[in-house]
């Protein structure tokens, strides 16, 4: 068969392009995580998550598991399999969904770190 070439943009993942070969009944996706600069910029969230929350980030971490299998879905490594279109699509809404929660979450848990340092709290005045 004739291989496509498939434009992903989403709002939230870089915009790459990819040679994708046609789906067969095999959906097996490798767990190497994503391709470049995806995993770049999880690795980049990572290292401020862990920055920013420490011991905290143990909050999150189900979240990233499962941000990390979605990325790694959405953009495979080379010679990983690309999803389906509507599996595709599927995976970018749950994404987003994700996203949203984890953003929540960062944030009370920033508030929570924040709190917690020393240097905060002898900052404030009465």
């Amino acid at each position: 068969m004739k291989e496509a070439t498939v434009t992903i943009r989403s709002e939230r993942a870089p915009s790459t392009s990819k040679q994708v070969s046609p789906p067969s009944g095999n959906s097996h996706l490798p767990d190497q995580g994503p391709s470049e600069p995806t995993a770049t910029l999880l690795r980049d969230l990572e290292r401020r998550i862990d920055t920013e929350l420490g011991p905290l980030r143990a909050g999150v971490e189900p979240l990233l598991a499962e941000l990390r299998r979605g990325l790694t879905a959405l953009y495979p490594t080379a010679g990983g399999r690309q999803l389906p279109p509507a599996q595709q699509e599927a995976h970018r809404t749950r994404l987003a969904q994700l996203m949203d929660s984890l953003e929540d979450i960062l944030e009370a848990l920033q508030r929570s770190a924040r709190a917690r340092r020393p240097s905060a709290a002898s900052g404030r005045t009465a």
